[in-house]
């Protein structure tokens, strides 16, 4: 059995954050994508020298601290070629988020099949649902600069639709009260 633990900030954070980054979208479609690569590029070059320092200082065997050096490498190199060439990055990002969306919306549909008695379970079913559409229509978009752009307008409605829905299923949560579903 698995169990699943929504609390009333968890619902506020997660619809806070999904609204201001579809509005972001709605007001700089163009530019959120290359800030989107970016800042990918930015973080793996980031936590790639981390662990390639690490893995060097590290007293752990020869071939683990290696293999994590040579992990970083290849991050730092794929990295280095966000930088160069973002597009690439925003192509594979559609297709991850694709995938991350009809997942999400997978998980929200059977979190909400779990919960018999919560009076706002169809707000998550909904939600659910509209990830798996979003997913879905992201998967199918030609790409790549107009998929990119097209994703973008679509992560901006979904964002603006799942963060007004994430807010009103946790503004329905009473303060110290947290959903606890229990799937098999």
């Amino acid at each position: 059995m698995e169990m699943e633990i929504i609390t009333k900030g968890g619902l506020l954070v997660r619809g806070v954050f999904a609204l201001i980054i579809g509005i972001l979208c709605f007001v700089v479609p163009v530019n959120m994508e290359w800030v989107i690569a970016y800042l990918v590029g930015i973080f793996l070059l980031v936590i790639s020298i981390i662990m390639g320092g690490i893995s060097i200082s590290s007293e752990h065997p020869p071939l683990h601290r290696w293999s994590v050096f040579l992990l970083s490498v290849i991050g730092a190199i794929i990295a280095i070629l966000i930088f160069v060439s973002p597009i690439w990055l925003i192509v594979l990002m559609a297709f991850l988020v694709a995938l991350w969306l009809i997942l999400a919306g997978i998980a929200d549909v059977i979190f909400a099949a779990a919960l018999k008695d919560a009076p706002h379970r169809i707000l998550l079913w909904i939600s659910g649902v509209i990830a798996m559409i979003f997913g879905l229509l992201i998967a199918v978009v030609p790409f790549p600069t107009k998929g990119a752009l097209l994703l973008v307008i679509l992560i901006g409605i979904f964002g603006v639709i799942y963060g007004i829905i994430s807010i009103i299923a946790g503004l329905l949560i009473k303060k110290d009260e947290a959903l606890i579903a229990v799937s098999a």
